[in-house]
């Protein structure tokens, strides 16, 4: 997961060349408040940069499924409560709260504005490795 620190699109983008990317100014694992990460997703069959895989069919995503995020020291456990659909145009992720929610996105399609997969998880446990 990539970790710029800045919001400029620009930047942004070339951390998605990398992989998936933790939104600036959502929370770090383990804080009280919502992390943002979001990345692509490509359904065509070969496809040179992995990158552009990391979340691949992240629209299904089961309600009830555990995902682990993992640090130098923790894994983070966190389960999930929802998945929808947004548009581009309304697709706004509220980072506002202190629920230690994981919210992932990713785009329908590959290298189109269109819409946007949103996967909601809340907090579950944390274990040191």
């Amino acid at each position: 997961i990539q970790n710029p620190s800045s919001t400029d699109i620009t930047v942004l983008d070339n951390a998605l060349l990398k992989g998936a990317v933790r939104y600036p100014g959502s929370a770090l694992p383990g804080q009280d408040s919502r992390m943002f990460i979001f990345g692509h997703q490509s359904g065509l069959p070969v496809v040179k940069n992995q990158a552009f895989k990391a979340f691949n069919n992240l629209q299904n995503v089961k309600v009830g499924t555990e995902i682990e995020v993992y640090s130098d020291a923790v894994v983070y456990r966190y389960r999930v409560i929802s998945i929808e659909q947004a548009s581009v145009n309304d697709g706004w992720v509220d980072l506002s709260g202190n629920d230690r929610m994981l919210i992932l996105s990713t785009c329908d399609s590959f290298g189109r504005k269109t819409d946007r997969n949103i996967v909601k998880a809340e907090f579950v446990s944390q274990e040191l490795l």
